[in-house]
């Protein structure tokens, strides 16, 4: 029995299994305790001493340094964590992360803690103004230019192109070298060229954004309904629910499925953590693996990248999303890929593939949609077919560092408002599976170190 620091800084008991740490609260069900009362000189030495740990890896493999300029990365600098030391420094940087929080929280208080929170809509106001007047490509890629040149190319007021860029320059968007004028940072620098981020912005403040404000009334109206022409998107959109919404607007769906590659690039959400995590060579050396709802197939791309001798069916409704991931695959990687459109709440029609991965899909439905999608692909399984979903699988309260556990339960809330949805427990995940087919046999739930996701694996038994 060993006592560690868990990561929001509560002692934890647990032991080594198989190389992996397990918290005996987490398993029966009794989570660590909130941090209430840190000292502000320990959280203080905390960060100083990771991150020097941080920063000492970033200097020694001649990284980049971070910074909020132009030419700074467009990412933090450290590379997946896929060695025990590269896992340590990014446990440093979690700590840092952590550790800054609480400093920060703590040293604001709860009443102006509560009294400008509230006011955090502006972040997106002023970032969707950006984007919807094109002012990124206003702004030269050397040198600057002028809040006046800028409100004479959009048409705007003066004094409101102002408000809105000062105060995205408060969010390092932009920033002002000499009075009156702009010049580009690394945040605004990504918005000008990412289309993944462009999809993602765009996506967020003028389909997603407006059902927020129709959360209550959606409570207050079906308080206990799961479904998603019901939720709060759907009283946005005259009561069609999310996908029905998309369906009419092929252009839009093109963009939620570009906005979604951005979380292969997320910190805790990246690829890697699946195509490193998951054991591939429990599958056949040739193995068939079908990407169920897979978008673009970004994700099979760098599964494809790791296992040369893997193919990939790719299904989406989306055409337009099949499309843009064949037409942008690299060369190499293409004979081994097939595009199918197929709606996954039909029945599978490719017929004895190996394994059929479902990659955060699940948690845009509701439960009787979920076990549908998963039903739904019985008649294409064979005895000893592996279902491999990567999704979140909801933690207990306070295992999670700050910065991790915002990001979960913001996405839990988030299936609330766009699809009457959820983020789901072990529990829930293994409820699913035996609505579905009590033939699949539910294995396990694993979360590679420092991923957010989690690996969901069930083997379809039919002997």
């Amino acid at each position: 029995m060993e006592t560690l620091t868990s990561t929001n800084g509560a002692p934890v008991t647990g032991k080594h299994v198989d190389d992996k740490y397990v918290n005996d609260a987490f398993s029966i069900g009794m989570a660590p305790p909130p941090l209430l009362r840190p000292k502000l000189s320990e959280l203080a030495a905390q960060i100083s001493t990771n991150a020097k740990i941080v920063e000492d890896y970033i200097e020694s493999q001649g990284l980049p340094y971070p910074s909020f300029a132009a030419d700074g990365p467009l990412k933090f600098p450290l590379p997946a964590p896929t060695t025990p030391d590269l896992q340590k420094v990014h446990a440093a940087r979690n700590i840092v992360q952590t550790a800054s929080k609480h400093m920060y929280d703590l040293t604001t208080g709860p009443n102006e803690m509560l009294q400008w929170m509230i006011w955090n809509f502006n972040d997106v106001s002023t970032i969707h103004v950006i984007m919807h007047f094109d002012i990124t490509h206003l702004v030269p890629k050397e040198g600057d230019i002028s809040f006046q040149e800028i409100a004479d190319k959009t048409g705007l007021p003066l004094f409101k192109v102002r408000q809105v860029l000062r105060y995205a320059m408060n969010n390092r968007i932009f920033c002002e070298p000499r009075y009156g004028h702009v010049a580009h940072t690394a945040a605004s620098v990504i918005l000008r060229d990412d289309p993944n981020m462009q999809a993602w912005i765009n996506y967020n403040c003028e389909d997603l954004a407006p059902s927020a404000s129709k959360v209550v009334e959606a409570l207050e109206k079906f308080p206990d309904s799961r479904d998603t022409d019901e939720a709060p998107f759907a009283l946005t959109q005259d009561g069609q629910g999310f996908f029905k919404f998309f369906a009419k607007y092929p252009e839009r769906a093109a963009r939620f499925g570009v906005s979604m590659t951005l979380f292969s690039t997320s910190q805790g959400f990246t690829v890697d953590y699946l195509v490193q995590g998951y054991d591939w060579s429990k599958l056949p050396k040739n193995a068939t693996i079908v990407d169920v709802g897979g978008a673009t197939g970004h994700v099979s791309v760098e599964i494809a990248k790791e296992n040369p001798d893997f193919n990939f069916i790719i299904q989406d409704q989306s055409t337009l999303s099949l499309k843009a991931g064949e037409e942008s695959i690299d060369p190499a990687l293409r004979p081994r890929f097939t595009y199918q459109e197929h709606d996954f709440l039909t029945d599978q029609p490719v017929i004895g593939a190996d394994a059929y991965l479902i990659r955060w899909c699940l948690h845009d439905w509701p439960d009787k949609e979920a076990v549908q999608i998963l039903k739904s692909l019985i008649p294409g399984l064979k005895n000893g077919a592996r279902v491999i979903v990567n999704e979140l699988c909801l933690p207990e309260p306070n295992t999670l560092n700050p910065w991790q556990d915002r990001r979960v339960r913001m996405l839990d809330i988030v299936m609330q408002v766009a699809f009457n949805a959820c983020e789901r427990e072990e529990s829930d995940w293994r409820r699913l599976f035996a609505e579905a087919d009590p033939r699949l046999r539910f294995d396990s739930v694993t979360r590679p170190p420092n991923a957010l996701l989690s690996i969901i694996e069930a083997t379809f038994v039919d002997e």
